[in-house]
């Protein structure tokens, strides 16, 4: 026996003790209530006093057998206990042998009241990945249901698997587990302190097999507060500025992240300097946001063994390897990760490969050293919904690139940057997608509106794909044909002929007369030699790798984004197109308190980053918080359909990035960069300067108009007077003075600035 224990590899044995330093066990002093593997049963027999409340119930071959055919027939089993009891641990075997579709879902029911409901139950859906593929629920005494909390499992469960399923109740506190790995931990059982138990399946058939149900005496620890939080930032007027990731250890005010630069010393273990990564992490816990650096095999293995005993995975890896962040994420998929690139130059064909290489890591960010970056650069990067961190210390001029976060050594010098800028400062217009056209202006979804949301300046284009009876992709965003055309019936029930027939335009207006449902191919087509991005949302189902063929037949892999509402389809695109950037579509309630409303952020961010996809929400779902949140940890997300200024104008001064609109020409005429013909101007007391700028109105074209500016100084400049465009030196020194243009936009006034220009004063 010996000799096997010693041919256990040592870190199997730090994993089982790590296993049973978290799972709870039974105590001598707790009691078996019940053990049941059904083998002493006759074929169809229920064990003495299960009761079968609806549905289908059946024992088979040693397992128990429910089954459901759909969410309005389910299956339940009672299983009584002793009355009085309800702290206890409730175990099974569930095995999935089919389902009617991913959500459909299995469930432990316990304090089950009055033989029937109200109860509480741990549901898991076949498709355990989903946002809400586990749940804490409550069927309530009106016989309705209340989801408290929800969760999501790394991977779906695999029909014909069995997944061990645990509840531990005791009093208020319940603790659900799948395999031992804790999912969902909450306070929140106390209304009912006991009752019976069950199983219930709705819209599959599962098995059950080895129940172990075990009194509960010990008390649950308490309920660990969640890792969520929002570091503080430096005081500023910029609209959605960059979050700030300081690179040295000891200094963090104003900086929302600290890069940690990962290192093996000579004992082993994972440094940072001369602190242990895992000190380093405990000692900045809920200050700032790890963003841990790994550049060797040995280190990254390590920083895997570090993170595997911290509660928290709200950490970016940053890497040059991107087979280091594969490793790491595999280990963790709810870690971050960013690709470095340090090579001496950035062309075309290797800002292509960045984003492949991203997405293929499920990376949803890029760091470049600021040599590198330019407006254009950034630009490329966020159409294609992939944030940019600029490692530099010349933070004005990163600042106008329009970086989404700042890598300094000098953190504060980044705080007094920041605070220099007039109110309401734009240093990047939004990212505008023109939401199927422009709908308020062309009839949605034809060729007539796309190239009038071109015209207008879109930098992404959102269409809508369905299938037709013969199989051919078009555009429509309904299953049916009546709204938008002078035809009727469900596009899947009509050929690609029968569509074309129809009229497109007519419903819009008579001057669109005759205006066709495009197909997809020509949509495609229609854009194929311009500098547009194609933002495609995948209607029908199953049609994901003909969608993705057609891209590749017009070679414009690289020029597209896509999205689904369907979980499915969003993970089908990940397995067959793992270059390409896509987005999750979906509407949720706010919660109503600061920290609900960053715990939710942080859950979905994390969903995010293990499915490898974008959050793209509707904006009634989006909080101050949860787009801070986003930004601090580098996530761009696209957010529908803004059709009122109000919320628009709103969600801009919170940092909104990616609006989805119908009404691309709200944004045309908002310029995008404003430009100066001087850095830097020397002046001698008494003596004035005038500065005169130009703006580019249109991120795709090198366009510069003139405008009219004002200058800006901050309230420190004292050795400076400004009037309108003129300067004058009153005292030797140095200014930093902005061109400043003002111009409307959604009602409000927004100021565009440009990076300072240096004034030198002598006598």
């Amino acid at each position: 026996m010996r000799k096997l224990i010693y041919l256990i590899p040592m870190l199997a044995i730090l994993f089982m003790l790590t296993y049973l330093l978290q799972t709870p066990h039974a105590s001598a002093n707790e009691n078996k209530l019940i053990e049941e593997n059904f083998n002493q049963l006759t074929n169809g027999q229920l064990p003495d006093g299960w009761e079968i409340l609806e549905g289908n119930a059946t024992t088979q071959d040693g397992k128990l057998i429910l089954s459901s055919s759909s969410t309005s027939s389910p299956s339940r089993v009672l299983i009584p206990v002793p009355d009085k009891i309800g702290d206890y641990v409730f175990e099974a075997d569930v095995t999935f042998k089919s389902a009617v579709d991913n959500a459909r879902w299995v469930s432990l029911m316990y304090r089950v009241q009055n033989d029937n409901y109200p109860y509480y139950q741990f549901a898991v859906r076949k498709g355990t990945s989903a946002l809400n593929g586990v749940e804490f629920a409550i069927r309530t005494e009106s016989n309705t249901w209340s989801v408290p909390a929800k969760k999501f499992y790394p991977e779906d469960f695999r029909y014909g698997q069995a997944y061990r399923l645990k509840v531990i109740a005791k009093g208020e506190r319940i603790q659900q587990y799948i395999n031992g790995q804790l999912v969902i931990d909450t306070d929140l059982a106390n209304q009912w302190l006991e009752g019976d138990l069950g199983f219930q399946v709705s819209g599959a058939t599962v098995e059950f097999d080895n129940v172990l149900v075990t009194t509960r005496a010990n008390d649950l620890p308490p309920i660990e507060h969640s890792n969520a939080f929002l570091p503080d930032e430096p005081d500023t007027n910029m609209v959605n500025a960059p979050t700030i990731i300081s690179s040295d250890t000891n200094l963090l005010s104003g900086a929302s992240n600290v890069l940690l630069d990962a290192q093996l010393n000579e004992s082993g273990n994972i440094t940072v300097g001369d602190i242990l990564l895992l000190d380093m992490l405990a000692s900045i816990r809920g200050k700032a946001i790890p963003t841990i650096q790994v550049e060797n095999q040995d280190v990254a293995n390590g920083v895997i063994e570090v993170l595997d005993t911290v509660s928290t995975k709200d950490i970016h890896i940053i890497s040059s390897n991107q087979e280091i962040i594969n490793q790491i994420k595999a280990a963790h998929p709810q870690v971050r990760g960013a690709i470095l690139y340090n090579k001496e130059h950035l062309n075309k064909h290797d800002l292509k490969k960045l984003v492949t290489d991203a997405n293929r890591s499920r990376s949803m960010s890029i760091v470049l050293p600021e040599r590198l970056i330019t407006d254009k650069t950034v630009y490329f990067f966020h159409t294609r919904a992939i944030a940019v961190w600029g490692i530099g210390e010349n933070i004005h001029d990163l600042l106008h690139a329009g970086v989404d976060g700042i890598i300094t050594e000098n953190p504060s010098k980044a705080v007094t940057a920041y605070s220099l800028y007039p109110e309401n400062t734009f240093v990047q217009r939004p990212i505008v997608v023109a939401h199927r056209g422009v709908p308020s202006l062309a009839p949605e979804n034809t060729m007539v509106g796309y190239h009038l949301a071109y015209d207008l300046g879109a930098d992404l284009i959102e269409t809508d794909v369905q299938q037709t009876k013969d199989g051919q992709l078009i555009i429509m965003h309904d299953t049916t044909v009546n709204r938008t055309t002078n035809g009727t019936g469900n596009v899947a029930d009509l050929t690609l002929e029968e569509i074309r027939s129809l009229d497109a335009g007519i419903k819009f207006g008579p001057e669109f007369a005759g205006e066709k449902v495009p197909t997809f191919r020509e949509f495609l087509q229609g854009f194929k030699d311009k500098d547009i991005i194609l933002l495609i949302e995948v209607k029908a189902e199953n049609i994901e790798e003909q969608v993705l063929q057609e891209i590749k037949d017009e070679g414009m892999e690289d020029m597209v984004v896509l999205q689904s509402f369907s979980i499915d389809t969003v993970k089908k695109f990940r397995e067959i197109a793992p270059g390409i950037s896509v987005g999750y579509l979906y509407s949720a309630s706010v919660p109503g308190s600061e920290q609900q409303r960053i715990q939710d952020a942080e859950q979905m961010l994390n969903y995010a980053t293990t499915i490898g996809a974008r959050l793209n929400s509707s904006y009634g779902s989006l909080s101050e918080e949860s787009i801070t949140y986003m930004r601090q940890r580098g996530i761009i997300n696209m957010h529908w359909t803004f059709r009122s200024q109000e919320p628009f104008e709103e969600l801009l001064k919170k940092g909104l990035i990616g609006p989805i609109t119908d009404y691309t020409q709200w944004l045309t005429d908002a310029p995008t960069k404003i430009d100066t013909p001087i850095k830097k101007r020397n002046l001698k007391v008494g003596k004035t300067a005038t500065i005169q700028a130009k703006t580019f109105v249109n991120y795709r074209v090198d366009e510069k108009q003139n405008i009219e500016t004002t200058l800006f100084a901050s309230e420190n400049e004292q050795n400076v007077q400004i009037e309108g465009n003129t300067i004058t030196a009153l005292s030797p020194g140095q200014a930093q003075i902005f061109a400043m243009h003002t111009f409307e936009m959604l009602g409000k006034q927004w100021n565009l600035v440009s990076v300072p220009i240096e004034v030198n004063i002598s006598n």
